[in-house]
């Protein structure tokens, strides 16, 4: 058995025992439905990794706070985290959680006030063939309710879904808001328009932890002022940022 075999099996035993403890129903301290009162802090948190590093041994993770439901940052941290798991496809979280530590553990290090009543994650949730994204990995790990929210479609077999199509339906019908993603009976996502379906390339929501899939959508939405809802967004380019930092300090270096 080889060792890409091995880390396979480990991880797959895992991700069920995770699995296992992940919630799948509102268990949050605030309204569920819009606007949600009692809603004052939602995070979210990005990845991004420096062009050059051909080892991709080096992430640089971002975390956010945004005060709900005005969307002004409250908090906006970064930093480059090194990665040794490799990659293997289905099982991203496994690479990049000690990243995300990283992220929530400086948060609670420095401004634990300002810890999120839920974050939106810059991946996927219920929406992966096992249906145990990054978003399900983090909220499980941290115990902290979470949405997965994708910019690009994952493929998953029984699905019928398909990124082109979906993206025409939006652009033909302005007033479509959210299309399911399903397989049998089986519920994975929603495509979704943010801000009222303005958006013509749909963004990919499903629950993580501790979220239903309703609120999972009109949190998304609610979070949006662009086709990707803010904390994400900022998160991004906080993240995006650094990396470009690195990127000139390595090409200053060489």
């Amino acid at each position: 058995m080889s060792a890409e075999q091995d880390i396979v099996e480990s991880w797959t035993r895992l991700q069920v025992e995770l699995s296992a403890r992940r919630i799948a129903d509102d268990k949050v301290d605030f309204s569920t439905a819009p606007p949600f009162d009692g809603l004052r802090l939602v995070g979210g948190v990005d990845i991004s990794y420096p062009r050059g590093d051909g080892s991709g041994g080096t992430a640089v993770v971002a975390l956010t706070v945004l005060a709900f439901p005005s969307l002004e940052v409250l908090y906006a941290h970064s930093e480059a985290v090194a990665i040794t798991a490799p990659y293997v496809a289905g099982f991203l979280a496994f690479r990049e959680s000690a990243a995300y530590r990283a992220a929530f553990d400086s948060l609670r290090r420095t401004r634990p006030e300002l810890w999120p009543q839920v974050v939106l994650v810059d991946g996927n949730g219920t929406l992966h063939p096992r249906r145990f994204g990054s978003a399900c990995h983090v909220g499980v790990e941290m115990d902290v309710p979470t949405v997965g929210v994708a910019k690009n479609l994952l493929h998953i077999d029984g699905t019928g879904a398909d990124a082109k199509q979906l993206k025409r339906l939006f652009a033909d019908d302005p007033q479509l808001e959210e299309v399911p993603i399903a397989a049998a009976s089986e519920l994975y996502g929603m495509a979704v328009a943010p801000a009222g379906g303005s958006a013509k390339n749909p963004i990919f929501v499903s629950p993580g932890h501790r979220v239903s899939m309703r609120t999972a959508v009109e949190l998304a939405r609610c979070c949006s002022v662009h086709r990707v809802p803010e904390p994400i967004r900022v998160a991004d380019l906080q993240s995006r940022e650094v990396a470009r930092q690195m990127e000139r300090l390595g090409d200053d270096d060489a």
